[in-house]
């Protein structure tokens, strides 16, 4: 451990207000709208919810989150604390570099998600794997991914494919996870629901991206950012985000409502509004980083949740 990482842990002492920080609570939304969405489309289909079965799958989503985020304040921290060019939505929490609390708390914490999700597992397992056996396999593949998002030895961040296998998790998975804890099917037309969420998502990480190249790039985390360079990147963010609203337009050839087209029109609008902001330079001004980020963590609860009301109505 390094000195600058020893005196961080002595000088930082734990306070309510450092772990609320360090726990990024606002960042769950993005995975528990997604997975919202999939257990309200099933229940809108007429299947019949088991209320304990969805608190268990919420919690357990929200612990691999938060398990995540923890380790990626741990294991990211020598890039943030010499970060300078961080918005409040990148550079991670900075909870620990500000001294909210000592960076071992943060490994701790991941440490006791893991263990609290373990026993949500060992729950499941015992009052649920019979009917819904594939759900366990779908949370450890979502474990696995976000853990290991900066958690050696996979790393995911630093070797360009974690903003992708988030994409799938945090759209895909959850979306068709949320569907099938209700119905117990696992269904096709879900995956292109959530194809959307999965785009924004990952649009939502490559922003992110864009005021922390250098910090990255300092500790060899080679994001999509720090390998393609910023107009590159902002050239695959973009292309995302356009494609957010078409996809929203394919769940009609899977016999969803044509309301999705009036539904959907503010993921058009704000996707658009991100888009022209990096074009014109944004991704390279700290102001219009932040608000590239906002639109776009906007977007991506919306390009999920707008399929609730247009399935009620239509």
């Amino acid at each position: 451990m390094s000195k600058v990482t020893d005196s961080a842990n002595q000088d930082a002492k734990i306070t309510l207000k450092g772990i609320i920080t360090l726990s990024r609570l606002p960042f769950l939304l993005p995975g528990l709208a997604a997975l919202i969405t999939g257990i309200s489309l099933a229940i809108i289909e007429g299947y019949v919810p088991d209320f304990g079965l969805i608190a268990l799958s919420l919690i357990g989503l929200a612990l691999i989150m938060l398990a995540t985020y923890y380790y990626n304040e741990y294991f990211d921290y020598e890039g943030d604390i010499i970060n300078r060019t961080f918005t409040q939505f990148s550079g991670g929490s900075r909870a620990i570099p500000n001294r909210l609390v000592p960076r071992s708390i943060a490994r701790i914490a991941g440490i006791s998600s893991v263990v609290i999700l373990f026993a949500i597992m060992v729950i499941f397992f015992l009052f649920y794997f019979e009917k819904f056996s594939l759900l366990l396999p779908m949370a450890l593949i979502g474990a696995f991914c976000g853990i290991f998002y900066s958690h050696p030895p996979f790393q995911w961040a630093y070797r360009g494919i974690g903003e992708i296998l988030i994409g799938g998790c945090y759209g895909v998975l959850a979306v068709v996870s949320g569907f099938y804890l209700i119905s117990g099917v696992l269904s096709t037309d879900m995956v292109i629901i959530a194809i959307p969420a999965s785009l924004t998502i990952f649009g939502v990480i490559v922003a992110n991206e864009f005021p922390d190249i250098e910090a990255d790039r300092a500790v060899n985390k080679r994001t999509i950012v720090v390998r393609l360079g910023l107009k590159r990147g902002s050239q695959i963010y973009s292309i995302a985000m356009l494609l957010a609203y078409p996809c929203m337009l394919l769940s009609i050839a899977t016999g969803f409502t044509p309301l999705i087209a009036l539904a959907g029109l503010p993921v058009l609008l704000l996707s658009l509004g991100a888009v022209i902001e990096t074009v014109r330079g944004g991704y390279d001004k700290m102001e219009s980083q932040k608000k590239i980020s906002g639109f776009t963590l906007i977007t991506n609860l919306s390009s999920s949740l707008l399929f609730i009301p247009a399935a009620l109505i239509g």
